[in-house]
Formats: C-alpha cells, structure tokens, sequence
C-alpha cells in the first residue's frame, strides 16, 4: 500500500467505532485468514467487531477459536464501516448466503483485496497486486506501529501459506518471502500454522481422497487435462464435509504431465462449482472463469454454472478447456 492510501485506510478504521467484516462466500484460507486476522487486530484496538461468515469456519482452517456470526447483525445499519476481504466478484460478497453488498452496508463499504479483476464496487477500494490479501492486511496492521497480536500474525501466515501453497506457487514472488518473514519476526508461530493446514488431514478425508483418484479422474487432451466430479455419494461415504476440501485440487495437480486440472462439485439446487488450476503460464484458466462469470487468478480460478447433472457439467468443461490449446495442438493430442 503506499502511505496515503495507508493512511486512508487508517483513518477510516480509527473514526469507526462499530465494524463489520466478511470475506467471499465458501471462504478459503486467505479469506479466512485475512479476515480473523483484522478482526482479532480490530478488537485489540477496542473495536465492537461482527465477523460474517454465512458459511462458517472449515476445520481445517481453525488456528483457534474464533467469534463469528452466520448472519448480518440485525442492527447492521448501525454500524461505522464495513471492511469486505479478498472478494472479487460481487455476486460472492459475503455479507449474506446470497451474496452481494447489501443496501444497508452499500454507503459503507472499504474493500481489501488482491484480485487484478476485481471492479472495485465499494465506496472505497484498495486493490493491490499482491500473493495473498493476508500480506496486505498484515501491511495494513504494521501501518498502525504498534504491537501485533500473535493470533493476527498466524492468521496473516496461515492467509499467506494456503493462497501461494506454502510458498511454492508462481505468486510466491520476492514480497511474499519478505512478508512471510515479517510475520515470523511479529510472532507468528510456523509450527502450530503449518501442522494444522498441512499435516493435519483427518483419516476420512484421505480415503475419500484415495477413492476420489482412484475412481473418479477424467481425463482429456492426451492427459495433459484432468479433473474429477465430487459426487454426493462419495462425500456421505465418507462423511466429508467439501468445505474441507480446497487442497484436494492439489492431489490432481501433483500428477505428471497435467498441465491444467479442475474439481467439479454440486453446490446447491442446479449450481455446479467449477474450481481449475494451471500449471503452464501459456494456459492461464481465467479468462475461461471470466467467459462464464466468475473469476480469480491467471492460474487459479473458478466458476460456478447451473446443470442438471454432474456429468453435464463434466461435458461443458471439457468442451471448454479444450478451448485453451489450439487446433494444431489438439490434432497432435488426439
């Protein structure tokens, strides 16, 4: 952030003495962490905080306990400022299960965030090309000189690890090392972060893991394409709750050869979640989310599109995804 936007953002904080904060709909950890984090910053400063999250808290994002709520305050209007996080895409905004900025908050409203593609529909936005909106609002909390909660610096890490997958994705550029850095010299504590995130996978999640691949990957464009449809069937079998399931992704990315893969799951009613990632920057996945409304990074991003079947939706990914190679390519690939 430079200084006079800094300086905006602290303004605003300090004249408020009631905020409300959300993240994105279905949070990440990013969004989860970004959040918490502020918010635990926030109270700490003798702030009245409401944390909304329609969705609540996956497990796996649980540093600690944490004080939310699943719907907006009744008395919302009420409130000085309302800070939304890591939220692109408008029809996300967390505020409530169906998204947007409500009417009551519209006047109100400071969005942080890092995605190049979002519109900036607050009253104020900063927008900021960053690993992770953790790193902004780990900048954002320095800004106010004075000392950081360790809750907020393991929030920060937690929001920073998960959106670079531990700092090993193209987006871990020279700031993201520096900030992570940063958040260890205030406290962060890497162990306790890392062994929940990272090593901490209940014994159900892996074998439904196990099965997921073992049964239910699909294949395109000579393997160089994969993704699997998560159908309800395997998630009671194995009693896994999909908001756990961000890293799974990953499983299909570890694999050889893919250049681009994807996870494809029923939401609610009609509405199946497209979620991709990219491994080769000639083949960024979105513009392809953008084509269909959603949105997210060059090299990970989603959408959500309404289908009666999984299998439908199966079928319009791989008519799409095939988009992103060209005709001489796909002739060598069949």
């Amino acid at each position: 952030m430079s200084s006079e936007q800094l300086a905006d953002v602290r303004s605003r904080i300090n004249s408020a003495r009631r905020i409300v904060l959300a993240s994105h709909l279905k949070p990440d950890g990013d969004a989860i962490g970004s959040t918490l984090a502020m918010a635990e910053f926030l109270r700490s400063l003798g702030k009245s905080v409401a944390v909304v999250l329609p969705d609540g808290i996956p497990e796996l994002y649980q540093l600690q306990a944490a004080d939310f709520m699943t719907a907006l305050p009744e008395d919302a209007a009420d409130y000085d400022l309302a800070l939304l996080l890591d939220t692109a895409v408008p029809a996300r905004a967390g505020f409530t299960a169906n998204g947007y900025v409500p009417d009551v908050l519209q006047d109100k409203v400071q969005i942080i965030d890092h995605h190049q593609d979002n519109p900036a529909y607050g009253r104020w936005n900063y927008l900021e090309k960053r690993a992770a909106t953790a790193e902004i609002i780990f900048e954002l909390i320095e800004s106010f000189q004075v000392p950081v909660p360790e809750s907020c610096a393991n929030y920060c890490l937690m929001g920073l690890l998960t959106d670079t997958g531990g700092l090993r994705f193209d987006n871990t550029d020279p700031a993201a090392l520096r900030s992570a850095a940063r958040m260890l010299e205030a406290g962060a504590n890497l162990n306790k972060v890392v062994n929940q995130i990272y090593f901490n996978k209940p014994y159900n999640q892996q074998l439904f893991e196990a099965e997921l691949l073992e049964k239910y990957v699909r294949w395109s464009c000579n393997k160089r394409v994969a993704w699997a449809c998560i159908e309800p069937e395997l998630l009671h079998k194995y009693n896994f709750d999909l908001r756990n399931a961000e890293g799974i992704i990953d499983i299909l990315r570890s694999i050889a050869g893919t250049e681009i893969v994807a996870i494809i799951s029923r939401r609610s009613g009609k509405s199946c979640r497209i979620s991709m990632r990219s491994k080769n920057p000639a083949r960024p996945v979105v513009e392809l989310a953008h084509k269909h409304n959603g949105g997210g990074h060059a090299m990970a991003a989603g959408m959500s599109v309404d289908f009666d079947t999984l299998d439908e939706a199966s079928d319009f990914f791989e008519q799409e995804v095939r988009m992103l190679f060209s005709n001489e390519e796909l002739k060598e690939l069949n």
